[in-house]
């Protein structure tokens, strides 16, 4: 197993990560990324934290609404290939990418902090958990609004597939879900060139009062709750996210 205690940042920065995950919908995104922006309506001169970025799809698509836009990532080869989309865009010095863990906060603060695509959870430690969220609120200017968009578990669950063998790039990928206690497990198995990986991914299955209760620790307040992509009602057995707006 490639460093368990610490999953996101060997498999983050793997390319067979990307690979497996290379059907990613652009346009949902996008979508997503308006409705945000309609709903939240930041001023013009607004600067927006995308924490946990990965390769940037995200803060590529605010950028584009004309907003400066900063995206963080623990992953080196995320940031890369950011920064090299960024360019290939054209896009201008107000996008930019920097290597960073969420856990510790930058000097400076935004007025929006987005956290998206189920990018919290997967701290063993419930304390980092907390300096998670305490990272957020010190970099959320007076009166900023945060999102957090995460899976809702009791969806997942419903909807769980066991098991599954998918083929990205002439990859065969062998995977098996489960449960641990309170997390969901994703065991990754695959070859190539005659060389065997094993990866696993953990996310803890926080439900909403999960959320208010951390929120409640770190001086932040829940100010709404959608269900989906589409900005719908929060129902917990039918919707498939739990998007948070927070400040």
């Amino acid at each position: 197993m490639h460093n368990v205690k610490e999953w996101y940042s060997s498999w983050f920065d793997s390319p067979y990560y990307h690979s497996l995950y290379s059907h990613r919908n652009h346009q949902e995104a996008a979508d997503f990324v308006s409705r945000l922006l309609d709903l939240i309506q930041p001023d013009k001169d607004a600067h927006i934290l995308d924490i946990a970025c990965g390769r940037g799809r995200h803060a590529l698509e605010l950028h584009q609404h004309g907003y400066a836009v900063t995206g963080i990532d623990l992953s080196p080869e995320n940031i890369k290939y950011a920064k090299e989309e960024a360019k290939k865009k054209k896009a201008s010095d107000a996008l930019q990418f920097i290597v960073h863990d969420m856990r510790n906060p930058l000097d400076t603060q935004f007025s929006h902090v987005f956290n998206l695509f189920t990018s919290f959870g997967y701290f063993k430690d419930p304390n980092d958990n907390i300096r998670t969220l305490e990272s957020f609120r010190a970099q959320l200017a007076p009166n900023g609004v945060g999102v957090i968009d995460f899976l809702n578990p009791s969806w997942v669950l419903t909807n769980l597939v066991k098991e599954e063998s998918i083929e990205r790039d002439g990859i065969k990928f062998s995977i098996q879900r489960y449960t641990k206690g309170k997390w969901l497990c994703k065991d990754i198995q695959f070859q190539v060139d005659k060389h065997n990986y094993q990866f696993q991914e953990q996310v803890e299955l926080l439900e909403i009062n999960d959320f208010i209760n951390l929120f409640s620790q770190t001086n932040l307040q829940l100010l709404d709750l959608f269900g989906d992509y589409q900005l719908q009602a929060y129902d917990k057995e039918l919707s498939n996210r739990q998007i948070l707006i927070f400040q």
